[in-house]
């Protein structure tokens, strides 16, 4: 991958938690996980003006609890990750992957947003990151900071949005 390997690693916690939760962020289309897929006009006015059948911000934003948005028409999350890296007051979390915009138009605005959960189930909170001006075949390394102690996030979902003007 490529991704500031030297100083982290990727966490790792006994039984369910983030162990199972990389390995469900990280599968394939095949996955029971429902992502958007892209589709035909529906006829629905989803406040995009850019004529595509996208859902909008609201529709990823108010996603099912656990459902990850890998696909946002022709932008796609290729790779993520959840990191620890080791501090010496406290560890730095984030989750670190690779968006690409397949589209043949650029994307003005692209959003990647991550919520976090603890082992109970409960979201602890929402966070994101965003670029501007992604161009066509265009891909963006991006980092989004978690603000939790590690040993708190059990687990986490992971979305992706944009706009074209």
């Amino acid at each position: 991958m490529g991704l500031k390997q030297t100083r982290r690693k990727v966490i790792a916690m006994g039984g369910i938690g983030i162990g199972a939760a990389l390995a469900g962020c990280t599968g394939s289309a095949d996955d029971d996980d429902e992502e958007y897929q892209g589709g035909g006009d529906d006829g629905d006015d989803d406040g995009n003006d850019n004529g595509d059948d996208l859902p909008d911000e609201d529709e990823v934003e108010d996603r099912e609890e656990g459902e990850d948005y890998l696909e946002f028409g022709d932008l796609s999350i290729t790779e993520h990750d959840l990191v620890v890296e080791e501090g010496e007051f406290r560890d730095e979390v984030y989750v670190e992957g690779v968006v690409e915009n397949g589209d043949d138009e650029m994307f003005d605005y692209v959003e990647v947003s991550v919520r976090v959960y603890d082992a109970d189930g409960h979201q602890l909170d929402r966070y994101m990151t965003n670029t501007q001006d992604l161009d066509p075949d265009q891909t963006w390394a991006f980092e989004v900071t978690i603000m939790e102690d590690a040993e708190d996030v059990d687990d986490f979902d992971i979305a992706v949005s944009g706009s074209q003007h």
